[in-house]
C-alpha cells in the first residue's frame, strides 16, 4: 500500500481527523499545489468541478507527487463512473444523492469485487498505483462514502448506515440545507441544517463509521471537528483562489473583502 493511502487509513483506524482538499480546476497543477500544502487527502470533483473524465488521471498524478491521497467524488450513482475512478487509482469514491438503503447497497456493490459485489476486473492504472496484488486488497482498503444531501437521506440515515462496507458518509451542506430550508448555503451552524449535521455525524460514529462533510474552512470547518466529522474538507481550490484574489484587491482599494459566492462552486 503506497505511503499517502497507508497513512490515510491509519489516521482513520486510530479515530483521528482527516483534513481533506477539494479539486474543481482541470491541468492537475492545483492538485499539485494543494497536495504539497499538506492535506492528508485530496478529492477530484467529477460531479461539479470542471476537471472531467478526461482530466481525471492528470490529477491523480498530480496528487500522487504529493503526499495526499486521492479521492474521488464522481457524477452519480452509476456503476461504470465509480469503476473507471477506483480502475484508474482512487483510493476511494464519494457518491452524491445517496438517499435510501437500497442505493447505498448499490455503491458499495459496485465498489467491491466478487463474490461481495459486482465490480468488474481491469484495475488497469490501479496496479501501478497500489501494487500488483490490488486485487486482493481493494475491497478491504477501497473508502465508500455515500452522501447525505437530502430529507429523504435523513429520513433513511439507519438503512443508509446500517449498509454493509460503507466506508461512512459525507455531508453536502448545500445540498442538505436547499432540501430542508429551499435555500442553499454552506453554512450549518444554525437552523434545521445544524440539527440534521450534528446527528448524521453522531449516528455515524455509533456504528463506528467516519462522518465526513464539505467545508471551505475556517470556523465551518472547526465546528466540523467540534461535531465529531472526521473526513473534514477544509477549501477548494476554486473557492481558495477566489477568496484570496478577492483578499488582496479588497486591501488594495480600501475596502473589505466580498464573500465569495462558494455554494454555487461546490
Amino acid at each position: 500500500m503506497p505511503d499517502a493511502l497507508a497513512r490515510l487509513h491509519a489516521r482513520l483506524a486510530a479515530g483521528e481527523t482527516v483534513l481533506n482538499g477539494w479539486l474543481h480546476l482541470p491541468g492537475g497543477i492545483s492538485a499539485e499545489v494543494m497536495g504539497r500544502a499538506g492535506y492528508d487527502a485530496l478529492t477530484i470533483d467529477l460531479q461539479h468541478g470542471l476537471i472531467g473524465d478526461g482530466g481525471l488521471v492528470a490529477s491523480l498524478q498530480a496528487i500522487a507527487a504529493a503526499s495526499a491521497a486521492a479521492l474521488v467524488r464522481v457524477p452519480w450513482l452509476h456503476p461504470p463512473d465509480l469503476m473507471r475512478a477506483l480502475d484508474a487509482g482512487a483510493a476511494g469514491v464519494i457518491c452524491p444523492m445517496i438517499d435510501t438503503g437500497a442505493q447505498a447497497a448499490a455503491l458499495v456493490h459496485a465498489c467491491r469485487y466478487p463474490p461481495q459485489g459486482g465490480r468488474s476486473y481491469g484495475p488497469t492504472r490501479a496496479r501501478l498505483t497500489h501494487g500488483e496484488d490490488y486485487a486482493l486488497r481493494a475491497d478491504a482498503q477501497t473508502l465508500i462514502f455515500a452522501m447525505i444531501e437530502t430529507r429523504q437521506a435523513l429520513e433513511n440515515l439507519d438503512a443508509i448506515l446500517d449498509t454493509p462496507g460503507l466506508s461512512g458518509v459525507y455531508v453536502g451542506p448545500a445540498d442538505l440545507s436547499l432540501s430542508l430550508t429551499g435555500r442553499a448555503t454552506l453554512d450549518f451552524s444554525a437552523g434545521e441544517t445544524a440539527g440534521a449535521v450534528a446527528h448524521i455525524a453522531e449516528a455515524a460514529a455509533r456504528r463506528g463509521l467516519i462522518p465526513g462533510i464539505f467545508t471551505q474552512g475556517g470556523e465551518l470547518a472547526r465546528l466540523a471537528l467540534s461535531l465529531g466529522y472526521r473526513f473534514v474538507t477544509a477549501g477548494s481550490d476554486f473557492a481558495l483562489l477566489d477568496g484570496a484574489a478577492r483578499r488582496v484587491l479588497a486591501e488594495l482599494r480600501g475596502a473589505a473583502a466580498s464573500p465569495s459566492s462558494s455554494a454555487s462552486s461546490y
